[in-house]
């Protein structure tokens, strides 16, 4: 349930954040339904780290936060990835760009000619960090003492 509800609130801020910017890329929709899975997934990933980890907040806080630096020099420094980025119908590409563009390094697919636009690269990178560090701060403080 704490990651559903980072899921909401990542998704919301992450929407503030671009319409702060005045965004046109990534899509409104795509934007809301990545912060929403990548805040679920949170969740997740809290409560396995809540029985293998001692501190699972402040590796929560790591590992989110090395995803999000991650993701965001890949979309900086490499082109788009071939194949959709939707799972589902559900647009993913917050989600599955980064992952796609990490395959194809790895030889697991291969990439476009297309980079992501310029004038959208600061708000992506903020869009990674607001749904890292919402997700870190909610899903402990929702879940409440550590799972066990």
């Amino acid at each position: 349930m704490a990651g559903v509800v980072a899921g909401m609130i990542a998704a919301v801020a992450c929407l503030a954040v671009s319409a702060f910017f005045r965004a046109r890329f990534p899509p409104a929709n795509s934007v809301a339904w990545s912060a929403f899975i990548a805040g679920v997934l949170g969740g997740l990933l809290y409560a396995w780290l809540s029985r293998v980890t001692s501190r699972p907040a402040f590796t929560l806080w790591v590992v989110t936060l090395v995803l999000a630096t991650i993701d965001s020099i890949l979309i900086i420094t490499q082109p788009f990835p071939a194949g959709s980025g939707t799972v589902f119908g559900i647009p993913l590409y917050g989600l599955m760009v980064p992952l796609r563009q990490a395959a194809a390094l790895l030889g697991i697919g291969h990439f476009t000619d297309r980079h992501f636009p310029p004038d959208s690269l600061v708000s992506v990178t903020l869009l990674h960090y607001t749904t890292a560090v919402a997700v870190s701060i909610v899903v402990p403080w929702w879940a409440g003492r550590k799972i066990r």
